[in-house]
């Protein structure tokens, strides 16, 4: 690991981060009820996108640790999805009693995020070539 990898990475957290916030500030005002459709939406939204890039990095032979994928997909959609904050969200759904809330958020996400990945990346393989 070297400084530009770790910059590369800082930079599209702090740009990923910056867009999640505005995404989750954006649907929190539109959404209505107890579950947590902002950070649902960030990271199936997130989890499309990185689908949509992997054969992207193929087409032009980037790995892991190339300067576009280490931005992008570590970096910026890393810092635009948000585990930590669905995790959250799920306990206090748990907390507050709203089981079957909690159940369809945890199901839910894995589920449309998986979902998600798989249909960005069968897009990317047919955009890419």
């Amino acid at each position: 690991m070297d400084l530009k990898a770790i910059l590369l990475v800082g930079l599209g957290s702090f740009v990923g981060g910056s867009i999640r916030y505005a995404t989750i500030w954006w649907i929190d005002r539109k959404a209505t009820g107890e579950f947590p459709w902002s950070v649902f939406a960030a990271n199936v939204v997130g989890s499309l996108l990185i689908g949509l890039l992997l054969p992207l990095y193929s087409k032009f032979g980037w790995g892991r640790d190339d300067a576009v994928p280490l931005f992008l997909s570590v970096g910026l959609l890393g810092g635009y999805t948000t585990f930590s904050t669905f995790s959250l969200q799920t306990l206090r759904l748990l907390q507050s009693g709203h089981y079957v809330l909690a159940s369809l958020n945890a199901a839910g996400s894995f589920a449309a995020c998986l979902l998600a990945v798989f249909c960005g990346w069968k897009l990317g393989e047919a955009f890419w070539g």
